[in-house]
């Protein structure tokens, strides 16, 4: 199992698919954090709690981390939060990140895109019925 399987897996497990889009795997969150690991962002902390994963999943489950099924995956990243939470925190804040960066993600769910050329939102209580900016497909 690669860094990417295992990552792309807890990846899933933080914003997993559903109606909307394929969650993590939609902004390849797996593969782009291997790469911030392999370029040192937060490289220890990252590789202290992917052996912690892959310990967990094979005690509690005797498979790895990417034969998991997502409620599987789901109780290794709640027993993570417990036993290595800067850990767990790191990971929720980088997939979150890399998830609400795209401006693909930002169309699907209604985010009618970054305000700062315009002053902001004045009504920001109010759903949002028009795009700001034309985004790119």
């Amino acid at each position: 199992m690669t860094d990417a399987d295992q990552l792309a897996a807890l990846a899933n497990g933080i914003i997993p698919a559903d109606e909307i889009d394929d969650g993590a795997a939609a902004v390849s969150a797996g593969p782009r954090l291997a790469e911030r690991i392999e370029a040192g962002i937060h490289a220890a902390l990252y590789r202290q709690g992917m052996e912690a994963a892959r310990t967990i999943a094979a005690e509690e489950y005797g498979r790895e981390v990417n034969q998991l099924t997502l409620s599987e995956v789901a109780r290794i990243l709640a027993l993570l939060r417990d036993r290595l939470p800067t850990f767990f925190a790191q990971l929720r804040m980088d997939v979150s990140a890399l998830y609400l960066s795209d401006p693909a993600v930002w169309r699907r769910i209604g985010f009618p895109g970054p305000s700062t050329k315009s002053g902001g939102y004045p009504d920001y209580d109010q759903p949002q019925t028009h795009k700001i900016i034309q985004l790119k497909e």
